[in-house]
């Protein structure tokens, strides 16, 4: 398998996911809906509605940062990026991935992995009456989450890689 399809696979995957979970949204939205008209037409509230707006709401997020950078939509700073020729806007986006992003994701999924494997261990859930039983399913999302990112910053950074090396060898 050659980088463009290995780079075209992960990135693929990432895509399938993101759509698969931006449905979530629709969900999210219904429950917010619920949660407010049973609290303020009934005078009914609930914990675990709560909860479960904000396990949506993070697992959405968590799945975006790879979604986003494979769509190349992340937040950056465009007032002198876009006024650099692209070899240059490749390199700044190849060193960022390698440097800043890679490390990241890294140091994150080192951490996250003893915060996990605790709360599996302690079948964590709410400390709240009312709450989610299984907060330790929230937390295994955190390792899904960044290890999508990490596939997509690893991706990312290999698809500028060939996109750098082919620039220059177009170069007379």
């Amino acid at each position: 398998m050659d980088l463009k399809t290995l780079t075209q696979t992960i990135d693929n995957v990432i895509r399938g996911v993101g759509n698969a979970l931006s449905w979530l949204g629709l969900v999210l939205v219904l429950i917010v809906c619920t949660s407010v008209f049973l609290r303020y037409v009934w005078g009914v509230s609930n914990l675990g509605f709560d909860e479960l707006q904000w396990h949506i709401y993070s697992l959405c997020w968590l799945a975006g940062l790879s979604y986003a950078t494979v769509e190349g939509t992340h937040v950056r700073n465009d007032i002198l990026y876009n006024r650099f020729s692209r070899i240059w806007r490749l390199r700044i986006d190849f060193w960022g991935h390698l440097l800043l992003v890679v490390p990241f994701v890294a140091v994150a999924l080192y951490h996250a992995w003893d915060f996990v494997s605790w709360a599996w261990k302690q079948n964590e859930g709410s400390i709240d009456p009312g709450g989610l039983p299984a907060r330790w399913i929230i937390k295994s999302a955190l390792l899904l989450g960044l290890g999508l990112f990490a596939a997509a910053a690893i991706s990312r950074s290999i698809a500028l890689a060939v996109d750098i090396r082919n620039l220059k060898k177009a170069r007379p």
